[in-house]
């Protein structure tokens, strides 16, 4: 694979990234500053890269460590105001070892990421108060914004989420739903047609993903079934036209190592064969939790994502990264599927 398909947001820098384009094109990509899971202290940055540039930059810290901790999880997107929000969490450490859970807050940009206002106690459910934010925050009707939490049970018990919504483009966040009706851990939603929001389901018992609907007007979740093999996890799923979906997910089976894409021709109904769009190599042993942007009508897509090693790097493979993959979506499909997925691009 040729190193110029990769462009490099951060190093030293676990990640968990989160891309959003802003309306001027520009994308906007928010992760974990530290080169560990948690165990060091760390803040929530936020890089740019300028529409029509390959370049990242630093532009700003979304949230910042408190005393002895870090600012590790987090859910971002848009409000329809086209303000920035940014879900975050974190833990106190102590000797690298987690003693404490370091809140729950809610990070605002007005200015496409360039500064942000932080709420240290958001109007958020207090069942859900000290539940990990992950994935993206979404619209999902008029003033109507959705994103999700889960509380894990500890090393390989199912997890617990839930989905909130807010009625006021974000300021204040009052209903929730449990969703599915066992092991649900980190969640990716994705608006559909008909009232209804997809969800990309990671698992915690054995690692895999399943996709769940959630009905709008019933207000209820639905299980529709697995869609990864274990250790294939987490995901993130957007629209690439009208009806198509892409969702991209982590290999993390050993030998594998690397991230996958499926698509849907149909909203979710049913999903194509998986295939890989990048490889890390026998060496790398910690990578993943992509999220995609659709660039253009043309079927190119940016998807970022990290990894402890990168071979394309050469003797310095070996180190933590936020990278950005480019890639076509059209050089993995048949002519008819292409078509089908042209209806609607922008």
């Amino acid at each position: 694979m040729p190193k110029s398909d990769l462009s490099v947001v951060a190093t030293h820098a676990c990640g968990w990234p989160n891309l959003t384009q802003l309306e001027n094109r520009d994308l906007i990509c928010t992760y974990f500053n530290a080169p560990s899971h948690g165990l060091l202290e760390g803040d929530l940055i936020c890089s740019v890269q300028i529409s029509g540039q390959k370049k990242w930059s630093k532009r700003s810290i979304v949230s910042k460590k408190p005393a002895r901790g870090n600012r590790m999880h987090l859910a971002v997107g848009k409000a329809q105001n086209n303000d920035l929000l940014c879900f975050s969490s974190g833990f106190i450490l102590e000797k690298r070892k987690f003693v404490g859970f370091a809140g729950k807050w809610l990070s605002r940009s007005t200015d496409g990421g360039l500064n942000w206002t932080e709420e240290k106690d958001p109007n958020v459910p207090r069942k859900l108060r000290n539940c990990i934010p992950y994935g993206r925050i979404v619209s999902v009707g008029e003033n109507k914004l959705a994103y999700s939490c889960y509380r894990s049970q500890g090393r390989g018990k199912p997890s617990e989420s839930w989905v909130c919504f807010s009625n006021d483009d974000g300021r204040t966040w009052d209903q929730f739903y449990k969703l599915g009706n066992n092991d649900s851990n980190e969640v990716a939603l994705c608006p559909i047609s008909g009232s209804r929001i997809l969800a990309a389901v990671r698992t915690h018992v054995d690692h895999h993903l399943k996709i769940c609907e959630f009905s709008l007007k019933t207000k209820r979740w639905y299980e529709k079934g697995a869609v990864t093999l274990p250790m294939q996890h987490p995901a993130d799923i957007i629209h690439v036209g009208r009806n198509c979906l892409l969702l991209t997910y982590g290999l993390r089976n050993r030998g594998l190592m690397g991230l996958a894409v499926r698509i849907s021709l149909n909203e979710g109904k049913t999903w194509l064969p998986p295939w890989t769009i990048h490889q890390c190599g026998q060496k790398a042993e910690d990578l993943g939790y992509p999220s995609s942007v659709s660039l253009d009508k043309f079927g190119n897509i940016l998807t970022a994502f990290y990894t402890d090693y990168e071979p394309t790097f050469g003797p310095r493979a070996s180190m933590y990264r936020v990278l950005v993959k480019r890639w076509n979506i059209f050089e993995w499909v048949g002519l008819e599927s292409q078509k089908i997925i042209e209806d609607g691009m922008e």
